[in-house]
């Protein structure tokens, strides 16, 4: 098996703190905040909606790994 590999969705032997590693992370906020934007929500419920993936996402990555300044300014961004 060569390194890096995908194990339970989490890249092994990868270098996190490139963040070029951070991509799937990056485009699943991405995709998952743009249904708020195309649908007729409440300001609570896109706010509870953003407020649910913010937190959830990247906790998975950041349980194992610290997450690039990088990371996080582009996170903020979107």
């Amino acid at each position: 098996m060569a390194l890096p590999f995908l194990y339970l969705g989490i890249p092994i032997g990868a270098n996190l703190r490139k963040t070029e590693m951070w991509k799937p992370v990056i485009l699943e906020f991405s995709k998952k905040l743009a249904i708020w934007k195309s649908s007729f929500l409440s300001m609570a419920a896109q706010v509870c909606l953003i407020n649910l993936i913010l937190s959830s996402l990247p906790l998975y990555y950041m349980s194992f790994y610290k997450m690039p300044n990088q990371v996080v300014v582009k996170l903020k961004s979107i």
